[in-house]
């Protein structure tokens, strides 16, 4: 009886002590991101389509990109503008520098659909008015993702025309 009289009164004791106290008070939220299997896979196939954009790797871009690949965006949306194209313009010299932030990933199956703001980035500095939101139709092949299809639109300013997109409107007959 002693025991549990004394066993009662310790807990009792820990409870009433600054401790017990502490334990009670609300802790700050810590919000840690959890990213997917999938965010993290579609990152680094991202990741190395930039680098080799940023290397003007021709050969590696050429293999991470489709045979039909298309670049469709927002200003042109009816005017896709080709693989060839896409990869002289990608090549071309310029400011290629961003981070990639909010990506989600569908997974399709032997597809997948992942969007992301590629966040612009000039001299070190965030530059949000040449931000991009971009989605990316990825599909499989073998073992591996090919981009298939690139949809692209600015997330900031309108003014500026996509990486990669041809600055021109190309001329379409009109068939009556």
């Amino acid at each position: 009886m002693r025991k549990r009289l004394f066993l009662l009164l310790a807990c009792m004791a820990c409870l009433a002590s600054p401790l017990g106290q502490a334990a009670d008070e609300p802790q700050p939220q810590v919000r840690i991101p959890t990213v997917t299997r999938w965010v993290k896979v579609f990152t680094e196939l991202e990741l190395s389509l930039a680098s080799s954009v940023r290397g003007r790797d021709d050969a590696a871009l050429q293999k991470i990109l489709a045979d039909d690949f298309e670049l469709r965006t927002g200003a042109m949306p009816g005017t896709p503008t080709p693989r060839a194209e896409f990869i002289r313009q990608s090549l071309a010299p310029g400011d290629a520098s961003f981070t990639i932030e909010q990506m989600a990933v569908h997974d399709l199956g032997d597809k997948a659909v992942v969007s992301f703001l590629q966040a612009a980035r000039s001299g070190g500095k965030r530059t949000p008015a040449r931000d991009i939101f971009v989605v990316d139709v990825w599909k499989r092949a073998g073992d591996d993702w090919l981009l298939a299809i690139r949809y692209a639109s600015p997330a900031g300013a309108r003014d500026f025309v996509i990486p990669g997109a041809a600055a021109e409107t190309p001329a379409i007959p009109k068939k009556y």
